[in-house]
């Protein structure tokens, strides 16, 4: 079964701080679809490292938590057994972050990175198509 998978963002608290993002998977293109939300947040620490969250049956153009939506970006069509393998990116690429966040100090890396890592991935494994990673790149980051 064909799925879409999207990147999220979510306003940002102030006009210097970064935005929430996130990747949902619908099985629909329409906008009131309803996702699953694939995200990290924050592990209450206060140290920088983040935990990985699956929240199901989200409303794609809902709010997350404390964050008020504010744009999504189609990525592409993905299929199931990419679906299966997304929490184990989302596994890996939350390990890279925390481990960056110790290295370099706190909050270096956050949700945006972990998406960038996840977006490379699937784009180096041909299951989105070329130049998706360069799309991301260019989405609001800040405020």
């Amino acid at each position: 079964m064909v799925a879409f998978l999207w990147l999220v963002w979510y306003q940002a608290t102030t006009r210097v701080t970064p935005k929430h993002w996130a990747l949902a998977v619908t099985y629909e293109l329409n906008e009131r679809a309803f996702a699953t939300m694939y995200q990290i947040i924050g592990d209450g620490s206060g140290m920088g490292q983040f935990a990985p969250n699956v929240a199901r049956r989200v409303l794609l153009m809902g709010t997350q938590g404390p964050h008020s939506y504010e744009g999504k970006l189609l990525l592409g069509e993905i299929f199931d057994n990419i679906i299966g393998a997304l929490e184990m990116y989302s596994e890996s690429a939350v390990d890279i972050v925390n481990t960056n966040n110790r290295r370099r100090g706190i909050g270096d890396s956050n949700c945006q990175d972990w998406v960038l890592i996840i977006v490379r991935s699937l784009e180096d494994a041909h299951w989105l198509p070329k130049g998706t990673l360069g799309r991301v790149e260019r989405c609001p980051r800040v405020g």
